[in-house]
């Protein structure tokens, strides 16, 4: 194990970096005894990608450096989520930890065994000491950590960052949320080059990625080619176990929400042209597909799960409309487009892709793009200040955007 003094020095720097290392070389090596851990409750084609991008975020720590070094977050407190244990503890717990006096991390009740184990697997903790991961009651861990924390880093929905930055109004928050990420498949899409890439953005980790797009803006031209296609590719789709490392699609992590979705897919069943059921006794939801007009769109739903929604729109007019809605642009983040004109009012508040989805461009490293005020921010004490984050340095860009 590397051990690294918090000198100050260019020696003390070299440690670090040769720690981050040594931290990635660790996981590379440990990479099938993570694996098995991971597929307890993801894909292989997930489990795979996750440390991959672990491996890139810690290999190139010395684009982090000198903000972690001169940013100071005090004692630090992590709401982990629930999916991709390995790298959520990468970009949210391990790294800030260099900026902090101690980070103390909770994940939900529902993976707290798993997370404890890909910890232990991962061997973070001895790479990045000051981590500390904690299993504990929601109230217990605002009331021993958050209330008197310096740093408060939370993932997961808006409402509930809400609940919790009142509870530490003097902290630094940053909330790491989601946003709808849709994809627009328009009149001169290549099908053939774009297809995978547009399907896996809502398959990968089985639909349970926030990053996964919300919704599905297709131009009437292309929608029968492009459902033909999605109809064949779901009927096919190895589902079950994840011990099967062909399997896509499986057990969801959290059962909480599954009573939600269960009735919001009731309330559209008349447009639910595939699947639409989901088994409780194994918290599994069969990939479905929802097809409507894009006129008859009632309101955007965070399925985090194997779910397509498709909106079928039949020219530009529709397509900006539906852009200057309340609920996409307080959600505002990705915009993928494939073979269609982007609407001007998106460069505002979106970061736009061409031919391109979250999956394909997310790194550890770079910033991760949120402009909706429900999507990502910063805040001490007073009103929230939107912001694009870091995903591996949030604490670092806070202090760049002036909140130290």
């Amino acid at each position: 194990m590397t051990t690294v003094r918090d000198t100050g020095t260019d020696g003390s720097r070299l440690l670090r970096l040769a720690a981050d290392l040594a931290a990635a070389e660790h996981i590379d090596t440990c990479r099938a005894e993570l694996l098995e851990v991971l597929t307890r409750y993801e894909s292989f084609e997930t489990a795979t990608d996750e440390i991959d991008r672990s491996l890139d975020t810690l290999r190139n720590l010395h684009r982090e450096v000198p903000g972690l070094r001169t940013a100071r977050a005090g004692r630090t407190a992590v709401f982990l989520p629930v999916n991709l244990p390995l790298y959520s503890l990468v970009l949210f717990a391990a790294v800030p930890s260099l900026a902090a006096d101690s980070v103390t991390v909770r994940g939900p009740a529902a993976t707290a065994e798993w997370h404890a184990q890909v910890l232990a697997v991962s061997g973070l903790g001895r790479y990045f000491p000051r981590l500390e991961l904690v299993h504990t009651t929601r109230r217990t861990f605002i009331q021993d950590r958050v209330r008197d924390a310096a740093t408060v880093i939370f993932t997961g929905r808006y409402e509930n960052a809400e609940e919790v930055r009142r509870e530490c109004p003097g902290a630094l928050f940053l909330f790491e949320g989601s946003g709808p990420n849709p994809v627009v498949v328009g009149p001169r899409a290549d099908l053939d080059a774009s297809f995978e890439r547009i399907v896996t953005a809502r398959l990968f980790n089985g639909g349970q990625d926030c990053a996964g797009p919300d919704a599905y803006l297709v131009h009437t031209t292309r929608a029968e080619e492009l459902l033909a296609r999605l109809l064949a590719t779901l009927a096919a789709l190895p589902t079950g176990s994840y011990r099967d490392p062909l399997v896509r699609v499986g057990p969801v992590l959290n059962r909480g929400p599954l009573r939600d979705l269960a009735q919001r897919l009731d309330e559209v069943a008349h447009d639910v042209v595939i699947g639409g059921c989901i088994d409780m006794g194994t918290a599994t939801v069969q990939p479905t597909v929802i097809v409507r007009p894009l006129s008859r769109h009632d309101r955007l739903v965070e399925f985090f799960a194997p779910v397509f929604y498709v909106l079928c729109y039949g020219g530009p007019a529709e397509l900006e409309a539906f852009f200057a809605r309340d609920e996409y642009t307080s959600r505002a983040m990705y915009a993928s487009f494939f073979g269609e004109d982007v609407p001007a009012l998106l460069y505002a508040n979106s970061t736009v892709l061409t031919g391109r989805t979250v999956l394909d461009v997310e790194r550890g490293n770079d910033p991760y793009r949120g402009y909706g005020p429900r999507a990502n921010y910063v805040a001490r004490g007073g009103p929230a200040r939107r912001a694009t984050t870091h995903a591996a340095r949030p604490i670092p860009e806070a202090a760049h955007q002036g909140w130290r």
